[in-house]
């Protein structure tokens, strides 16, 4: 949008209408225009770990309910590398008791990547629940990982 990136989403090549009908069905009223030459600054700069840089903060609009947007917020303090489970994010907000409310939240992020939503592990730090798949959630942390290694 004019205001900042609204949502981010995977799909595997021929999944670009199951992207769309997702995105479709969260934002229902918004006109969609395919416009490489502004998205593709912003892939970069999301996914080329040369390209982030603390001064220049990607703009975004995130809208939620009070509860997500504290869940989203406690995500972003998550160092890449790095995980936590769902029931530490719901003690860290001051509500220890709502660890599948927190998952509701984590799953309902529509900026997947830049609020790191995978970083997110089942009480045991088992992977669990991934908008996009635990293979791909998989594929994430190790890219992450293996960033913060070299």
């Amino acid at each position: 949008t004019d205001r900042g990136l609204a949502g981010l989403a995977f799909n595997d090549p021929g999944g670009e209408r199951a992207a769309f009908a997702d995105m479709s069905g969260r934002w229902p009223n918004a006109a969609y225009v395919e416009d490489m030459s502004s998205t593709a600054p912003y892939a970069a700069r999301i996914f080329d770990p040369r390209l982030w840089r603390a001064d220049q903060p990607l703009r975004v609009v995130m809208i939620g309910t009070d509860f997500q947007l504290r869940v989203w917020e406690t995500l972003l303090r998550i160092p890449m590398g790095k995980a936590c489970t769902y029931s530490s994010i719901a003690a860290s907000i001051g509500a220890p008791s709502a660890s599948r409310a927190v998952g509701a939240a984590v799953g309902a992020n529509p900026m997947s990547f830049v609020v790191p939503c995978h970083r997110a592990l089942g009480k045991s730090g088992a992977l669990t629940g991934y908008h996009w798949g635990l293979t791909r959630k998989r594929a994430i942390l190790g890219w992450e990982a293996g960033q913060v290694s070299s």
